[in-house]
């Protein structure tokens, strides 16, 4: 950790104050140092972290918990939605926009589903990369104008959130106290609807807490619906 932070200390904005934290994931050396000059410019990110490969970058998320990473679509070892998933089962408030020089619908969509909130051409200008970024960390989805239709027709194949993957990581019965846990209920409450023992919904929802790789219940509802979605991609391909 001591090197993570003494590597930190060095980069363009990293002692800003507080703010927002902006983890890069680039394999090109020249894009992640134009990236950060140019994020590191706005008043409102206070550190730009960068990383040249998959595993760099998991490293720096889990440390740094940034508040939106930017995930080339072709970072190694694995690829850009690889990256996708394991920084958002890692670091789950992590806002995740992929980049790519290359218009691919089926990759964005995919990384979408995965759980990104938005895609950044290569083409785009510093200022704008700025701007794209601090609207990502307030909340949009930042999708250009050339992917709606695309990402119109696919929604149209996702399945609502009451529908549960035929071959699923989580079982049925998981998939009953992840629907509970998102209402809000309690153990008990848990209990007295699936006509359960609270010891048994405990050992049910640490289960899922262990599949999914998260800590909280409020976590594993973020990627149990992550993995619904991703499943539904498997099973029901567009």
């Amino acid at each position: 950790m001591n090197r993570l932070a003494a590597a930190a200390s060095a980069l363009p904005g990293a002692d800003a104050g507080r703010g927002l934290r902006v983890l890069i994931a680039d394999a090109d050396g020249l894009a992640r140092s134009m990236m950060r000059f140019a994020l590191s410019n706005s008043e409102r990110i206070a550190a730009v972290h960068a990383a040249g490969n998959a595993r760099e970058a998991l490293e720096l998320a889990r440390y740094f918990r940034p508040g939106v990473a930017i995930v080339d679509a072709v970072v190694p070892p694995g690829g850009g939605l690889e990256l996708v998933r394991a920084l958002l089962c890692a670091v789950p408030e992590t806002r995740v926009l992929t980049l790519s020089a290359v218009n691919d619908h089926a990759t964005v969509i995919a990384a979408l589903r995965a759980g990104a909130v938005g895609h950044i051409g290569r083409e785009v200008d510093p200022e704008e990369l700025t701007e794209l970024v601090v609207r990502a960390a307030d909340g949009e989805v930042i999708v250009a104008q050339w992917l709606m239709p695309a990402l119109l027709e696919a929604l149209r194949e996702v399945p609502d959130s009451g529908w549960r993957p035929l071959r699923s990581r989580l079982t049925t019965r998981e998939w009953e106290v992840v629907e509970l846990l998102g209402e809000g209920a309690t153990t008990q409450r848990i209990a007295d609807r699936l006509v359960l023992s609270p010891m048994t919904v405990y050992s049910h929802t640490k289960s899922v807490l262990r599949k999914l790789g998260v800590n909280s219940r409020r976590d594993a509802v973020i990627a149990a619906e992550r993995l619904r979605r991703e499943e539904a991609l498997t099973q029901h391909p567009s």
